[in-house]
Formats: structure tokens, C-alpha cells, sequence
């Protein structure tokens, strides 16, 4: 059976912001520029970062050789919660369930909202307001990258891992002060949540306001961050994975070039190694590009935009 956290990321993709992490993580470890991978429980592991020079020279890995443009923040207002294809959201009354029972709220929730969908599967992301958008601009000097460290990737200490579980470069993240998600497998499934005096609108709730979480049948996933970090919600970036088979794609010679990193196209990577190992690694774009800078844009302060 898929997991829950498979789930919530494929239904998430309805939202152009990249991959949805069922399991927030923290600023101090995925922010942009890193590079790792998600596990097995899809939890964020951390390699290095690309403009930290000792944490990428520590495990034989090169620096970048192309620049890397920042591009500004932006501080998104009026972002409203992130529920999958299908999912229906309505705000209910204190009448609704009053006791309790039904939607799992206490009485005191002066906004209540209920979660449901007629398909099999249903996911939902409510975030406090701002949700703050962090990037590079261009993907070119990424893909340089992996091209230039792939057989350093492979053949290195973290190797094994990389080929079971992939590797991400983070270009982009989206995070926020505290989120709460939750994802289901079955129809007739209902999710509840609700907030407590001061919330002003869906689009501007506080991380201060009292918030509740409700019936749902995996619960709900509360994530609060601690002071100097933001929790990332969706992360944007470059996932790259071993390809199967390679045997039908790479056409080999008596005598292979070893320890060779070949550009199939952009998008492909083949690395040779020794004992005639061969990777084949394929590149899955996950979020929309920041739009071209304009003359000045590094000059401005952060931008708020509306979402």
C-alpha cells in the first residue's frame, strides 16, 4: 500500500511549487543550495550545501564552477491553504458537531473547517501567514553541477544511499512558522480543523491564534518552528534517480571509458566506474522557475506578494 507520505507529495503536485513534504523540514537543514535526499519515511538527509566549500570538499565533492544568483524573497500574504484535486473545503458554524463528537473540535473554535472528496484519496496543507518563498534563479549551473560531482556522488561515501534514494538539489523552498497537513486513502474520510479568537481569514492566519486540530482518519501533522528557523513546506529543485534498465540505453565498448561522465542529453546522466559499473541517472524537474531578474531586483528589499 502507498504511504501516506507518497500520497500526500503525488497529490500535492497539483501546486506549482514543487515537491509537498509530508515531514517538514527545518531551514537550518533544506534551504536552497542544498543538496540529499529523502529516505525511505521520505525525511530530508542532508549532504552538503553548494556555497559551503568545506561541506562539499569533506566528502570529495567540487565547487560549483558556474555563479549562482540569489534571487529576493518573497513574503507571500494571503496564502490560503493547499488541499489536493478533488478536495472540497467548507467553513462550518459552532452548530456543527457542538459536543464534539462529530468533527473532534472543541466548542471554543471560532472557525471551523471541514475537508472532504468523493475520490479515494484527499490531502490538505494550512500554513500561517507569511509563507516566504527563498530561491536561485536558472537551473543551468545545477545541472552542471551533478554532471561534474556525479561519479563523486556515486562512488563516494554516501554512495549507496544516493542510489537507493536519489538525489535532490534544492533550488527553491517555500516555509512558514507553523503548518499543519494531513493526507487520507479513503472517500469517506472527513478531515476537521479549526482556530481559535483572532483569526482574521484564511489567507492570514497567525502562528499565534489557538489552532485545533480534528477528526481525521491519519490525524493531523502539526509542525511548529523553533526560533531562527522556518519549517519548508514544498521545496522546489532538480530530482535526479537511477534509471532502469541501462543495459537497452548504453551502447558499450570492448574497452569503456572508466570513471567517464557522459551528458546523454540534458536532462540524463551516464556515469562510468571501475569494474564496469554503469549509472544511468535521470533528472525530474519539481517547481515553477523564479522568472527572469530585472535590472535592480538584487538591490530591493523583500517582496510581498499575494498568493
Amino acid at each position: 500500500m502507498t504511504s501516506l507520505a507518497d500520497t500526500y507529495a503525488d497529490r500535492m503536485k497539483c501546486h506549482p511549487y514543487g515537491l509537498a513534504l509530508y515531514h517538514p523540514a527545518s531551514t537550518r537543514v533544506l534551504r536552497p543550495g542544498c543538496v540529499g535526499f529523502f529516505d525511505s519515511l521520505r525525511v530530508w538527509t542532508p549532504i552538503a550545501h553548494l556555497e559551503d566549500s568545506e561541506s562539499l570538499t569533506k566528502i570529495g565533492l567540487r565547487f560549483p564552477t558556474q555563479s549562482l544568483t540569489v534571487a529576493k524573497t518573497e513574503s507571500i500574504k494571503g496564502w490560503t491553504p493547499k488541499v489536493s484535486t478533488g478536495v472540497t473545503e467548507r467553513s462550518c458554524g459552532v452548530d456543527l458537531g457542538a459536543s464534539g463528537a462529530a468533527t473532534g473540535l472543541p466548542v471554543d473554535a471560532s472557525l471551523r473547517l471541514e475537508y472532504g472528496t468523493s475520490s479515494d484519496v484527499g490531502a490538505v496543507l494550512i500554513t500561517s501567514s507569511p509563507v516566504a518563498r527563498s530561491g536561485y534563479y536558472y537551473q543551468s549551473p545545477f545541472k552542471e553541477w551533478v554532471k561534474a560531482n556525479a561519479r563523486a556522488l556515486l562512488h563516494g561515501p554516501l554512495g549507496a544511499d544516493i542510489k537507493e534514494y536519489g538525489l535532490f538539489v534544492v533550488t527553491q523552498t517555500y516555509a512558514t512558522e507553523k503548518a499543519a497537513l494531513t493526507a487520507w486513502q479513503d472517500s469517506k474520510n472527513k478531515a476537521y480543523f479549526g482556530f481559535g479568537v483572532g483569526a482574521m481569514g484564511l489567507g492570514e492566519i497567525s502562528p499565534h491564534v489557538q489552532w485545533y486540530t480534528g477528526s481525521s482518519e491519519s490525524g493531523w501533522n502539526m509542525h511548529e518552528a523553533e526560533p531562527g528557523e522556518s519549517k519548508v513546506v514544498f521545496t522546489a529543485g532538480l530530482a535526479y534517480r537511477r534509471l532502469w534498465p541501462l543495459a537497452s540505453q548504453l551502447q558499450r565498448t570492448s574497452s569503456p571509458n572508466r570513471g567517464a561522465v557522459k551528458a546523454l542529453s540534458e536532462d540524463r546522466i551516464i556515469v562510468t566506474g571501475p569494474e564496469s559499473e554503469h549509472f544511468e541517472l535521470g533528472c525530474e524537474v519539481w517547481g515553477s522557475p523564479y522568472e527572469e531578474p530585472t535590472e535592480g531586483d538584487e538591490d530591493e528589499e523583500d517582496e510581498d506578494v499575494m498568493e
